[in-house]
């Protein structure tokens, strides 16, 4: 019977986090409250289940810890000290997760969404805190009144956070009243050939200015004809000046010396197909709407869910229950670079940039004999146990994705004139996920002689594969094509914390990460750059407004990137007035 009453007072208490767990969904998924028809069954399930889970874990381990208890425990069947102690330890597992939400999904959520996250964690946290408090001090735990104060302050913590604010327009709505088209535009919002442009920037500006000055009075400098864009995720700037600087990789040479580049700050949730959208759009994920990498709905019915609470158990706890949608860069609500382009009539093309290989499932095997052979030495290349196969299996799969994402490439470099061809490579992020350990040993510290022997050098031949697939490129010559390449994030090392746990639990063969969001970096080679030149530190989002600059499309106002400027030659930025466009409206 005592075990009963506990668990009668974990669920109570368990209903509470319940609560909060919806609170944190609906504030981070802006209306998910009042979307859907099965907006209110699905959160009842999420409380109940978050009250079923507490009231067997939280008794459980109480059970655990008065195992050596010298006295029998005697419990009434409703108790508040025995409520708020239970809500106490429960809550603050659910208010961690939220203040980890609102970190790491800052980039995701509306600045007035993420302001309202912040204030309901913070009230809910303070009146925790009273709780807590009472809890542990004995002399408060024993009065009557003190538990009772404690839950009527998390009652009124909840109720007020969650009538507190207006959520913001749904995700990927843009909001763009205050953004005027220039005048004499054509449809769309993009201004016609000689309609008013702004005024020309000075060397080193990154914004644009407002408009009211005619470009007529400016020699234009001529713009690049054709952007090629070649991304590979996973790519590590220190990596590639190391080799450089061993003679390793020619092509990369050739944007150090004769280019201009730098570092690129990157977004969190630090995933490909929210970074990926990022570079291309010009706009964070709140604006673009891909916010994750999968959309869940609980029994497959609105909402549809990108935003949840991590540490808590969310996908495990209602994966039966659970419906999963695969995001990708198609699923932008803003135009890409290749879609702006074929708006303004220019020609474009893209391939790769929705496969992700950490997501998706095997790839079909493709891949040439000659990707695997230069990847691995033939003694590795004969796989004998389960674990060898497995990697070998990694490398096929990443070698065969960028095969065809390079025949792609290809193509389009022998078809010469105008227009935009992005393409992104997916197998090194996946190769550096996989074989980092190898490659840097003395982070890891249990890697085997042999086993650096075998695989030590694959992550440093990919980057020469990677190397190949840049000069080919900027064959015969880049001309009048502007060559970016980029990465929308590095690459480090597990921490020891996830790498035992993950030695614990068989949690496979990762061992580089990027949830922290290390930079990636922006290497360009063309027509009007600045020759060996470092511009710092940029954004994802200045990608693409800085490349519509370059190809001397208008530039839209309510992007959330900059123009880097300093990228470009002093005669260029000077001769080269920016036009602008109140927004590129939405994807189609």
């Amino acid at each position: 019977m005592t075990f009963a009453k506990l668990m009668i007072h974990a669920v109570l208490a368990g209903i509470y986090g319940g609560l909060v767990v919806t609170l944190l969904l609906v504030l981070g998924n802006p209306g998910a409250a009042s979307r859907g028809a099965g907006a209110g069954p699905g959160l009842l399930i999420v409380v109940l289940l978050y009250a079923l889970a507490a009231g067997l874990v939280w008794p459980l381990l109480y059970a655990v810890v008065r195992f050596f208890a010298s006295h029998p425990l005697r419990l009434p069947w409703l108790s508040l000290r025995y409520l708020v102690g239970f809500h106490a330890v429960n809550t603050a597992v659910i208010l961690a997760a939220g203040w980890i939400m609102l970190s790491g999904h800052r980039a995701a959520l509306d600045p007035r969404d993420a302001d309202r996250l912040a204030n309901a964690c913070l009230g809910l946290s303070l009146a925790w805190l009273a709780g807590a408090v009472i809890t542990v001090v004995p002399r408060l735990r024993r009065r009557a009144l003190a538990p009772a104060v404690a839950g009527g302050a998390a009652l009124a913590a909840l109720l007020v956070a969650a009538s507190g604010g207006t959520p913001s327009p749904a995700t990927g709505t843009l909001v763009t009243g205050a953004l005027s088209p220039l005048r004499g535009g054509a449809p769309g919002g993009v201004p016609a050939p000689g309609g008013d442009r702004p005024i020309a920037r000075a060397p080193g500006e990154t914004r644009p200015q407002g408009t009211g000055t005619s470009a007529s009075s400016y020699r234009r400098a001529p713009a690049a004809r054709r952007l090629l864009l070649l991304n590979f995720d996973g790519a590590d700037l220190d990596t590639i000046l190391t080799m450089h600087a061993q003679g390793k990789l020619p092509a990369f040479s050739r944007f150090i010396q004769e280019g201009a580049g730098g570092r690129l700050l990157s977004v969190r949730p630090c995933a490909a197909a929210v970074t990926r959208t990022s570079l291309v759009t010009g706009m964070l994920p709140y604006r673009h709407g891909v916010r994750a990498t999968e959309a869940v709905s609980v029994l497959g019915r609105d909402p549809w869910l990108e935003v949840t609470p991590p540490g808590i158990g969310f996908h495990l706890l209602l994966s039966p229950l659970l419906a999963r949608r695969a995001l990708g860069v198609a699923d932008r609500s803003t135009p890409a670079l290749w879609e702006i382009g074929t708006r303004m009539g220019w020609t474009a093309e893209s391939a790769g940039w929705d496969v992700d290989l950490d997501a998706a499932g095997p790839a079909a095997v493709r891949a040439g004999p000659d990707w695997v052979a230069d990847l691995l030495d033939p003694e590795a290349s004969r796989p004998q146990d389960s674990a060898a196969r497995a990697l070998m299996a990694e490398i096929v799969r990443a070698a065969a994705a960028d095969e065809e994402v390079f025949g792609a490439l290809r193509r389009a470099v022998e078809r010469p004139g105008q227009g935009i061809a992005a393409f992104s490579f997916p197998g090194l992020d996946r190769v550096a996920h996989i074989f980092l350990r190898y490659a840097r040993p003395a982070d890891f510290g249990n890697v085997t002689g042999r086993e650096v022997d075998l695989y030590g050098p694959v992550l440093e031949r990919y980057y020469g594969k990677m190397d190949a697939i840049v000069g080919s490129a900027l064959q015969p010559g880049p001309g009048e094509t502007l060559v970016l390449v980029t990465s929308t994030h590095g690459i480090e090392p597990m921490t020891l914390g996830r790498r035992f746990l993950k030695e614990l639990t068989g949690g496979g063969p990762r061992s580089g990460v990027h949830d922290r969001g290390p930079g990636g970096f922006l290497l360009a080679l063309g027509p009007n750059i600045r020759r060996g030149h470092l511009f710092g530190k940029g954004s994802l989002a200045d990608v693409a407004p800085s490349a519509l600059y370059a190809l001397g499309l208008p530039v839209a106002r309510d992007s959330d990137g900059a123009i880097l400027t300093t990228l470009f030659s002093e005669d260029f930025t000077a001769s080269h007035p920016v036009t602008v466009v109140g927004s590129y409206g939405e994807a189609r």
